[in-house]
């Protein structure tokens, strides 16, 4: 599985790189890995996943996925 974190949601990210390689031995929902990772879900606000735009709380990832998750957008 792939997982990519965009804006300073990389912050959070191992060695704060904005992508990472992950072995899954099964199915996992992706707020789960999110907290195991010390990303806050709550800061997630779009999720795209192998190219499709999805709600957090429904992905279930397997190794083949590849995911995307952006923080929302604030300031002016």
């Amino acid at each position: 599985m792939k997982l990519y974190a965009g804006g300073y949601l990389t912050f959070f990210m191992p060695d704060q790189q904005p992508e990472v390689d992950r072995d899954l031995p099964e199915p996992i929902q992706l707020r789960k890995l999110l907290v195991k990772m010390g990303i806050p879900p709550g800061d997630v606000r779009l999720v795209i996943l192998n190219g499709e735009i999805v709600d957090l709380e429904q992905v279930l990832l397997k190794n083949q996925d590849e995911v995307k998750v952006f923080p929302g957008v604030d300031g002016g």
